[in-house]
């Protein structure tokens, strides 16, 4: 194998000769590498099938008539491994096949007569390498496109926002195999961008932008997010914006690093982006309609419809499950020392607290007033307790102020477990579980407040034994 210095800027591509005249092929090699191609050189049809093989070839030059394998029988080998790489056809043989019909019974791009001179071959070179070009874009495309229709049913999957969000990132990272991306949304985040739009919030960043603040952004970074936002079209440049729109609304927008080198890139990114602005519209919708405001923690009919899921699973396979109930103590007290805005700011800072808390696979509600409930799947009673203890301790010393004046609260909370055993109408067990666990903290309440009761049934037919 021969590999010559190139004299010209590189072109990118890499261009296999094969032919058995040495001083033809040495000539062939030079000529091409003064048109800034990487060449390899290959002395038989099985060097050349080898090379094919270890190296990325865009364009083979193959002399038909060869000792061995002929070129012939090299093309017809080389297409069951590479589909993609280009083929000229050399000849220097006036009785070998027309041109046509070796076209025709071959998958090959040309076929070039010796006798007319490397400025014929060079025409073929140019339009073979060419239609490689084409035909890796389309190949791209088309790879570009599989990729957003398998990543599309992640994206409207029901889920927490901000997990949405990562992976989406995550997914434009892996279409287009990028190091740095960042989406941002606006104060409070959550909210929809307008034009009329305050300071932006980087809710994800990866790479250079990890950990990173909009102030932290350089102002020509800040001027093209605006100016994306504003027009509601995408930028192609050093680094690539796209907004994320629902229909007319810009919910957010991602930056990335140099990732995108052509238009036909920009158009799958903008797909793409398309699907990802309405997954997160659906996910913003779907809260309204299951999240409480104040809280932040699902509403009452959300979670009921939860615990009736999650309830009716574990009596059919026997899986331990309790509910915590949990209710401010004196919060009478706090409303009317403070007032009701205060009170709205414990609720608020309390529903946060009880988030934190939890593990992912537990669901924690607002029932109604202070009262919050918290459903723990595939948890048996000593694991509710250890929640429920962790629970209370943190909400005892939780650093709140009003105005200056520091709010003491505590909770009392209730326990409930379903029972070990199979119980003959496992329908009624969701709400009677939660009256258990609620008359667990009405005794925790009788007892001094601040404090965890937990409910144990010994029996399904035996009524309820508090468990101090």
């Amino acid at each position: 194998m021969a590999r010559l210095r190139t004299t010209a800027p590189p072109s990118g591509h890499t261009v296999l000769v094969v032919d058995d005249d040495d001083d033809l092929r040495l000539t062939l090699c030079r000529l091409l590498e003064v048109d800034g191609h990487e060449v390899l050189s290959a002395a038989s049809g099985e060097q050349a099938l080898h090379l094919c093989r270890e190296r990325s070839v865009h364009l083979m030059l193959l002399d038909y008539f060869m000792p061995g394998l002929t070129g012939e029988d090299v093309v017809k080998q080389v297409r069951t491994f590479d589909p993609q790489v280009q083929i000229v056809l050399q000849t220097g043989y006036a009785s070998e096949k027309p041109p046509r019909q070796m076209l025709r019974d071959l998958d090959v791009q040309g076929y070039h007569d010796k006798s007319e001179g490397p400025s014929k071959l060079l025409v073929w070179v140019d339009a073979a390498l060419k239609t490689y070009r084409h035909v890796q874009a389309l190949h791209a495309s088309r790879s570009g496109l599989e990729y957003i229709l398998n990543a599309i049913p992640e994206l409207h999957r029901l889920q927490p926002l901000d997990d949405l969000l990562l992976g989406i990132l995550l997914q434009i990272q892996g279409l287009l195999g990028c190091p740095s991306a960042i989406l941002a949304t606006l104060v409070p985040s959550g909210a929809i961008v307008t034009t009329e739009f305050q300071e932006f919030t980087l809710r994800i960043g990866t790479g250079r932008f990890d950990h990173s603040e909009w102030t932290r952004l350089s102002p020509q970074e800040q001027a093209l997010i605006r100016g994306a936002v504003e027009s509601g079209q995408a930028h192609l440049g050093a680094q690539v914006i796209l907004p994320l729109k629902a229909g007319e609304r810009t919910l957010g927008v991602v930056m990335v690093d140099n990732a995108v080198k052509d238009r036909g890139d920009l158009h799958l990114l903008e797909i793409f982006a398309a699907q990802a602005a309405v997954a997160i519209e659906n996910v913003r919708l779907y809260s309204l309609a299951t999240i409480d405001d104040l809280t932040g923690l699902v509403n009452k009919r959300a979670w009921l419809a939860r615990l009736e899921e999650t309830v009716q699973l574990a009596a059919r396979h026997d899986v331990p499950t309790s509910v915590l109930v949990l209710d401010l103590d004196h919060f009478k007290a706090v409303n009317d020392t403070y007032g009701h805005l205060a009170g709205d700011h414990v609720l608020a800072a309390l529903g946060s607290c009880v988030q934190q808390q939890l593990r992912r696979s537990d669901v924690a509600g607002r029932y109604g007033g202070e009262e919050l409930v918290v459903l723990l799947p595939h948890t048996p009673a000593s694991g509710a307790w250890i929640i429920a203890e962790r629970l209370r301790a943190a909400i005892e010393g939780l650093p709140l102020c009003w105005k200056g004046e520091r709010v003491a609260v505590t909770v009392s909370i209730g326990i409930a477990s379903l029972p070990s055993a199979a119980v003959p109408r496992p329908e009624e067990l969701a709400l009677e579980v939660v009256a258990r666990a609620d008359q667990a903290l009405y005794e925790a309440k009788r007892q001094g407040r601040n404090r965890v009761v937990q409910s144990a049934v010994t029996d399904p037919d035996a009524g309820v034994q508090i468990v101090h």
